[in-house]
């Protein structure tokens, strides 16, 4: 059935056919499409069963006239209780060569010879012309066979027909080959059909199709087993009727050469009245007739029960019983048996008069267009007729389901509608503790301070401007065990700090997909913070697969893609019949697809890990923004050892070693080192414009002159370019000063001094045609360095340089071979730590998805439930600010960016636990697993078509879930008013 069913046109040709009902029926009745009276939803099925009765009958009464009699259907319904039966029509055409005959043709050209003004001679053209006759015959037959009809006692002869007419032709070539056999056979089973006359002993009952309501397979009046069937037999006679005309009208008819006939008679069938019809009756009036009333102006005779009767023709009269129809009928608005008789009884008679008039227009003779002929075709075409009535009659009620559906809940539900209410209905179902809460969280250290900024997974929804954060299940957990991950291949970085473990569950329906969802991590001004996405390989390791440093109101946007793997009912299917080889080779690749589903992210605050680094107690950097951001800068873009910038603990003594002290002698070390990285930068763009000059000497004797021409033209005083005002341009203290300058670089480049590069010309000006200076390697280092020495820093004191330069002296980072040892024995200090105090405590988050997994096996029963596996896009948005000022702007980023930036925070986090040997203490992981409830049909085609509640569905595995990642029984989890529905819904789920 389409999902927009057209209601107009179908009412429309039901209201046509009601005015032939009324005068059908008494005055006194008033039957009315079902839609437009007020029923319950057993009447629905009450009128299927109703007009599939009728079409029965119908189908019954139509094969009577094509010439199946008493004694054949008794025998066919014989033969149903045993073996299928089917109807084959065969077509033979034979075509032979009958006589040549030659005639002469007489043109109607004349010629005319005048001789003389009186005499002329009149002559004519005469062709003979030689016409060729054949022989045409067309045989059918129409043979009902038990099973595969091996001898004649298996087949049984319904009708056949021969005919034959005469073709000419101009060559003697046959019109049509000398023989087709067949010319044309269509069979149909219908076995179907006679089971429902009973058949047992050669004793005929009424139809009596009836719904088996409590069949599992049962959904609605139009969903189930019964039904299936009754449209299948259906549409296959309908496509046996409709080939048999197609062969008639397209083929056989075509043959004989001669006027045309009328042709309109044969294929208006309209007159002819089709008894299926969904009309139910608010107030049910007696039945006006008997059954032999129905039965209408036809001599019957009774065939052994009151329903079956014989034609004198020996034809066969079907129609409905009134016994236990009538009873059901009763209880229900639907039309009685002797309504439905005497649609039959009308059917009949406008049947017998249209082929009554065929017979007036058509020849009774033995030549291929005949009456008899003409009969079969429109009686073909009724069969073809009510089948499509039928099917259209039942898609009705299914679709009047469909609109009463909408029209109670005031509009058609769709994916989005129905994923804000499952957010309603968890509400109400579990308890407050167990709820599902938005995936969104600060990231801070207590709830003393402010927040770093927000992690969140958010998910574009329709109709609203801004994404929404997604409801996960949570299991939260302050403190679990200690977790390591690799920041290179010979350190593992040791974290604690919050878990959580979520769990999320999207449903899918026909023509839609899961909400796009995205991974979105965004820091506060002034405040930063390092994100990493990757999966948990054991019990105890976090796999990083990428990682960025969000800081001063970044946004870090990663979507999310979701990809499902097959249900275990699934997987259990699919290898069942596999080599024990080819089964294990499928678990293993199985195990990894559940495994890939645990999706990871690590977020690290990276305030404490620098006030520990540095020996600053706790909330030291806190107010100190300047400092943080030099501290992140030196460590980022320079990969500064912290051992060079933390405080010297040795200096306790003479600075007191309070926090103040602490925040100056770091304060003093980074002015230090600022200073150097200044001074090395100006050093190699003094060495850059020397070479400049030396490989350019002529462009740089050039640009001096051009310097001083242009500061003599401003009035001569060269106090600002580093000469003596009373000077002159010729003077020797003017030509020493240049020599001076070319050969120090205009400022004391060579000496390390506080000179810089030479500046530029005045106003930017340059000689024409001169191609610019390269641009040094180090200047956006430098300029980047310049406006971080804007501000002055403290001038560090004598006792604060020695241990600086004493830090310089020594190595800047420590060797593999002696990092290592102690590396790895902090681990494992940590790891013995942790497991006598947690023992048995510790959760291995890589055994969930093998439990999931063996729960949706155990629980779903309609192997809906499918493990999603989780993993970021490849193409990510970052939107930054470059100034407190700037605008947004966003950057995308693809592969090379992504390692570029996983480069700068794996650096970060090598200087901030040392290689490895800090823990780093705050820290929150989530960890989150994701299912997805397929449905393969929309909301409300869910509700109609299988009814069945998706609510019950989506909370059944949603409760699956939750007992997992709560590891408590779904009755525990549950508001105690939720539990009696809850486990009628599932029961298995509560046993």
């Amino acid at each position: 059935m389409s999902l927009h069913f057209n209601f107009g046109g179908f009412e429309g040709m039901i209201e046509n056919a009601l005015e032939q009902v009324s005068k059908i029926l008494d005055n006194t009745r008033r039957p009315e499409i079902a839609g437009s009276v007020h029923h319950r939803y057993d009447d629905k099925y009450s009128l299927a069963e109703f007009m599939t009765n009728t079409s029965l009958a119908s189908q019954l009464n139509c094969l009577s006239r094509l010439g199946v009699d008493a004694e054949q259907l008794s025998t066919l319904c014989a033969w149903s209780s045993t073996h299928s039966v089917s109807l084959v029509f065969t077509a033979k055409e034979f075509t032979s060569f009958n006589r040549e005959v030659k005639r002469e043709v007489e043109q109607p050209r004349k010629h005319v010879t005048e001789i003389g003004s009186s005499f002329s001679i009149t002559s004519k053209v005469v062709d003979t012309v030689t016409e060729y006759f054949w022989d045409f015959e067309a045989q059918w037959e129409l043979v009902a066979i038990k099973g595969v009809g091996a001898s004649d006692a298996n087949r049984l002869v319904i009708a056949k027909s021969t005919g034959s007419c005469e073709l000419k032709t101009s060559t003697k070539h046959s019109p049509r080959a000398e023989a087709r056999v067949p010319a044309a056979q269509q069979n149909v089973d219908i076995t179907w059909l006679l089971q429902q006359l009973g058949g047992s002993d050669g004793v005929i009952t009424s139809p009596s199709f009836k719904i088996d309501r409590d069949s599992a397979s049962c959904a609605t009046p139009r969903r189930n087993d019964d039904v299936t069937k009754a449209i299948e037999h259906f549409v296959r006679m309908r496509n046996w009727s409709k080939a048999i005309v197609e062969y008639f009208r397209d083929q056989l008819f075509k043959v004989p050469q001669g006027p045309q006939k009328n042709w309109g008679a044969l294929y208006d069938t309209d007159s002819i009245f089709v008894p299926v019809l969904p009309l139910l009756e608010a107030e049910a009036a007696a039945a006006g007739g008997t059954l032999e009333e129905a039965k209408g102006e036809e001599d019957v005779a009774d065939l052994g029960a009151s329903n079956v009767s014989t034609t004198p023709e020996g034809g066969v009269l079907v129609t409905l019983s009134s016994g236990a129809t009538d009873a059901a009928a009763a209880k229900t608005l639907c039309l009685p048996s002797a309504d439905a008789n005497a649609f039959l009884a009308e059917e009949r008679r406008s049947l017998r008069v249209k082929c009554d008039d065929l017979s007036q227009t058509f020849p009774s003779d033995a030549s291929i267009i005949t009456a008899a002929n003409a009969v079969v075709i429109v009686t073909l075409g009724h069969i073809e007729r009510v089948g499509f009535a039928l099917v259209d009659c039942l898609d009705y009620v299914e679709a009047l389901l469909r609109k009463q559906l909408i029209a109670a809940i005031g509009k058609e539900v769709m994916p989005q509608d129905f994923a804000e209410y499952m957010v309603y209905h968890n509400r109400k179902l579990f308890a407050s503790q167990y709820r599902p809460r938005p995936f969104c969280y600060d990231i801070r250290r207590t709830s003393n301070h402010s927040p770093e900024g927000t992690l969140s997974v958010n998910q574009d929804l329709v109709g609203t401007a801004q994404p929404e954060p997604i409801a996960t299940i949570v299991s939260h957990a302050d403190y679990s065990h200690p977790m390591t991950f690799p920041i290179n291949a010979a350190a593992n970085v040791t974290f604690n700090g919050d878990r959580y473990l979520h769990a999320y569950l999207a449903h899918t329906f026909s023509g839609s997909s899961a909400s796009q969802l995205t991974l979105s991590a965004q820091a506060r001004q002034f405040s930063s913070m390092l994100v990493m996405v990757g999966t948990i390989s054991s019990a105890t390791s976090f796999e990083p697969k990428y990682a960025c440093v969000v800081q001063n109101k970044d946004e870090l946007n990663i979507p999310l893609e979701l990809s499902t793997i097959p249900t275990p009912k699934e997987f259990k299917d699919a290898i069942e019949s596999l080599s024990p080889e080819q089964q294990r080779f499928a678990k293993a690749f199985r195990a990894m697809q559940l495994a890939s589903t645990l999706f990871g992210v690590l977020v690290i605050q990276i305030k404490p890990a620098l006030e520990k680094v540095l020996n600053l107690p706790e909330d030291a950097l806190t107010k100190e923004i300047r400092l943080t951001q030099d501290l992140m800068d030196l460590f980022i873009t320079y990969q500064i050892p912290t051992d060079l910038l933390s405080f010297d603990e040795a200096t306790v003594a003479a600075t007191g070693g309070d926090a103040q002290a602490r925040i100056n002698g770091v304060k003093s070390h980074v002015a230090a080192m600022h200073e150097m990285i200044g001074a090395a930068k100006a050093k190699e763009v003094a060495e850059a414009e020397e070479k400049y000059k030396f490989e350019n000497p002529e462009m740089a004797l050039r640009s001096e002159t051009l310097s001083m021409n242009l500061m003599e033209a401003r009035g001569g005083g060269l106090e600002r370019g580093g000469f003596p005002a009373d000077a002159s341009w010729g003077s020797e203290k003017v030509k020493k000063k240049m020599v001076n300058a070319r050969t120090r670089g205009f400022g004391g480049g060579g000496g390390g001094g506080r000179g810089g590069p030479p500046p530029p010309a005045p106003g930017g000006v340059m000689f024409k045609g001169a191609p610019p200076p390269p641009a040094p390697a180090a200047a956006p280092l430098l300029s980047s360095v310049a406006s971080a020495r804007r501000a002055p820093a403290p001038k560090p004191t004598q006792l604060q340089q020695q241990p600086l330069q004493q830090e310089l002296a020594k190595p800047t980072a420590a060797t593999p071979e002696t990092q290592q040892p102690a590396q790895q024995a902090t681990h494992q200090q940590v790891g013995d730590e942790a497991a006598a105090a947690h023992g048995s405590g510790v959760r291995d988050y890589t055994a969930i998805p093998a439990l999931i997994d063996a729960r949706m096996e155990q629980f779903d029963e309609d192997s809906c439930l499918r493990p999603t596996i989780i993993t970021p896009s490849n193409t990510w948005i970052k939107k930054t600010k470059k100034g407190l000022l700037a605008d947004f702007t966003n950057e995308v980023m693809r592969g090379d960016e992504q390692k570029t930036e996983k480069d700068k925070a794996m650096d970060l986090l090598d200087a901030l636990t040392k290689s490895g040997a800090i823990p780093v203490e705050n820290a929150s992981l989530h960890i989150m697993m994701a299912a997805t409830h397929t449905f393969d049909k929309t909301v409300v085609e869910t509700v109609v078509r299988d009814n069945v509640s998706p609510i019950e569905k989506v909370e059944r595995s949603t409760l699956i879930l939750a007992q997992t990642v709560h590891d408590l029984a779904p009755a525990a989890l549950i508001e105690p008013s939720q539990l009696e529905r809850a486990t009628a819904a599932s029961p298995r789920l509560f046993e």
